[in-house]
């Protein structure tokens, strides 16, 4: 029998308004305890759950890639570990990442039903719409583009500013599931100035909204090879347009 798919919830105390003041100012701010404790923990156990993750890495034209089982499975892991050591190779030039990725809207498309979703919805919800439009202080937010994210030892997002073509992004956003980490583990959000010092960085936390304005220049510090949890998240833009991803 498959498991019910929980609420979610927002706070019920949570007032974005005591968050906008600091984000109109700073272009940046944390809401901690952003769920109900007790559906955050929900929330961290469906993330726990996921077993379809797959490996997403940039090709040489900056397109991203998804490596799923079926497709190491086709192509070998030779050609996985070379793909990937192309993709290291151009995170020493500029833009590029490695980690694991669930696509929350494509897998909500194919079939809402699994528990997991209580997550792609709440992130579509008009709560959290509306929510987030009034922490960043934008009249309206459509729709979101939202991910789930899994970085592993080794795992990084090299410098980049979320500008985007296709969609008009209003802001960024991370939602942390991450637990018992340290911060000597690495994976911190970092925010850099325009020569690339580190302004400002946010270690990975449990149940804490993270929103920053578009665009900006930000990195996740490589995760170190002995860390031992898993830096979880759903991450994402709030956008002007609705739209599939």
């Amino acid at each position: 029998m498959t498991a019910a798919k929980p609420t979610l919830r927002i706070r019920a105390d949570l007032d974005p308004a005591t968050f906008a003041d600091t984000f109109a100012r700073e272009g940046v701010v944390q809401i901690p305890v952003f769920l109900e404790p007790v559906d955050a923990a929900a929330a961290g156990d469906l993330l726990e759950g996921v077993s379809s993750w797959a490996i997403v890495a940039p090709d040489e034209k900056n397109e991203t890639l998804v490596i799923t089982n079926e497709a190491i499975r086709k192509f070998g892991d030779a050609a996985v570990r070379q793909f990937l050591q192309g993709a290291l190779k151009r995170a020493s030039r500029g833009f590029s990442f490695i980690h694991l990725s669930y696509p929350m809207q494509d897998e909500y498309a194919r079939d809402p039903s699994p528990p997991i979703h209580a997550l792609t919805e709440l992130v579509q919800s008009r709560a959290f719409l509306d929510f987030g439009a009034q922490v960043i202080g934008t009249p309206h937010v459509a729709g979101v583009r939202a991910q789930a994210s899994n970085y592993r030892p080794g795992d990084f997002l090299t410098l980049h500013d979320d500008k985007h073509g296709r969609d008009t992004r209003l802001a960024a956003f991370t939602l942390g599931f991450t637990q018992g980490w340290r911060p000597d583990w690495g994976g911190q959000l970092l925010f850099h100035d325009a020569d690339g010092q580190i302004e400002r960085g946010f270690m990975p936390g449990f149940n804490v909204l993270t929103l920053f304005r578009v665009p900006r220049p930000h990195s996740v510090a490589p995760v170190a090879a002995y860390a031992a949890a898993k830096r979880l998240s759903v991450t994402g833009w709030l956008i002007d347009e609705p739209g599939a991803p």
